[in-house]
């Protein structure tokens, strides 16, 4: 990973961290790079704990690739951050139905893979900010998590 996608990465995490954390949520974080979830959030009363997933951009989000088999993806929440590195980022809190709900697979026009060769996706244009197809109930909605204060 080169070090400004890094910087990005851990520029996004630690956003979300702050913003669980200031709605009540305790955080933890999970070692970087690692397989799995990012961070967990617990509610206050540790009945609730949520494993997240975060992806984060600095300009203009890429496509999110889910890999050739979303099925054995099993984190069940995901916050996208656009503009990370900015004073103001915006967070995009989606659940693992909803993203399987509207994932694309790659046509397979350009490279010619065969449908067993061509990874899953999710569109970047439902975490950008204005875009034709922004997801406005998951934006900054840290109340889909449900109530840490249990």
């Amino acid at each position: 990973m080169s070090n400004n996608r890094q910087l990005t990465g851990n520029a996004g995490v630690y956003h979300v961290a702050r913003d669980l954390s200031r709605h009540g949520w305790n955080v933890m974080l999970t070692v970087r790079n690692a397989r799995g979830a990012d961070l967990y959030a617990v509610s206050q009363c540790e009945r609730i704990a949520h494993p997240i997933q975060v992806k984060a951009h600095a300009g203009r989000p890429n496509e999110v690739r889910l890999g050739l088999a979303p099925e054995l993806l099993v984190t069940p929440w995901w916050v996208f951050v656009a503009d990370a590195l900015s004073d103001r980022p915006i967070s995009y809190l989606v659940p693992l139905d909803e993203i399987r709900q509207r994932m694309i697979r790659d046509p397979g026009t350009r490279s010619g893979k065969p449908e067993a060769e061509r990874a899953w996706w999710f569109d970047r244009r439902f975490f950008t900010p204005g875009s034709d197809r922004e997801l406005m109930d998951a934006r900054e909605a840290w109340e889909r998590l449900g109530d840490p204060g249990c």
